[in-house]
């Protein structure tokens, strides 16, 4: 089982690539410039064209990195995004960011994600890349609390890591591409969309980010995945 303690030293390490890396590299992980380029052009394109017109939405982004998704949220009009990241450096770069940008309607709050509270109800749910990192103890704390966020007509949708066939683990082995000890799991399509099930969230929708055979498909054990959750089971 991933070690959070690890984890959290990982993405506490990625702030200090502020100023090496291009802002979006940071916590999308991704260092080649023209791999980079491309990764955001067709995740946009579809994770975009999922998604209902965001103008005067609120949005809550779980695991939000430095605010990469946050500040398309609000560029496309959301009236409200609130960031939720735990790693106090990222969070103090997506504060800079926000207001480098004057993104008013853009609020970084730092807790993890299982933590956090609010009364509130969300019309967009968004998670990306937060489920890998934790551990089985840590996703079933955030799915107790999550669907009380979501608004019975919102959507949930969670871009994450995928194993194929298998769910797959890598436990604090060092990254060459990184240059620092990674961590991660990657559950399988079907415990993905069980686990979700079991807290009242369906799956209306799912499918690999890039086709068989595109160059962002750079590990045999694994696939980056979209998935789109109803509490009414419907789309």
């Amino acid at each position: 089982m991933l070690d959070p303690v690890k984890v959290r030293h990982f993405w506490e390490g990625r702030a200090a690539t502020l100023g090496q890396v291009a802002f979006e590299s940071i916590a999308n992980l991704e260092q080649d410039p023209d791999n980079l380029r491309l990764k955001i052009d067709e995740e946009s394109r579809k994770v975009f064209a999922w998604l209902p017109a965001l103008e005067g939405l609120r949005v809550l982004d779980l695991g939000a990195g430095v605010g990469q998704w946050t500040f398309r949220f609000a560029q496309r009009g959301a009236r409200e995004v609130v960031a939720v990241e735990y790693a106090h450096g990222l969070v103090e770069i997506g504060r800079a960011e926000a207001r480098r940008r004057a993104a008013g309607g853009v609020r970084f709050v730092e807790s993890a994600a299982e933590a956090y509270q609010t009364d509130r109800a969300f019309d967009l749910i968004f998670i990306s890349g937060l489920f890998v990192y934790l551990n089985d103890d840590q996703a079933r704390a955030l799915l107790q609390r999550l669907p009380a966020w979501l608004r019975s007509d919102g959507m949930l949708l969670v871009r994450d890591g995928t194993g194929l066939g298998e769910r797959y683990e890598i436990n604090d082995r060092h990254s060459e591409h990184l240059g620092q000890n990674y961590s991660a799991t990657y559950r399988t399509r079907e415990q993905y969309i069980d686990m979700m099930a079991a807290h009242g969230l369906h799956c209306v929708r799912d499918e690999n980010m890039f086709a068989e055979g595109h160059p962002l498909n750079k590990y045999p054990q694994t696939r980056l995945r979209l998935y789109a959750f109803s509490r009414r089971g419907q789309g």
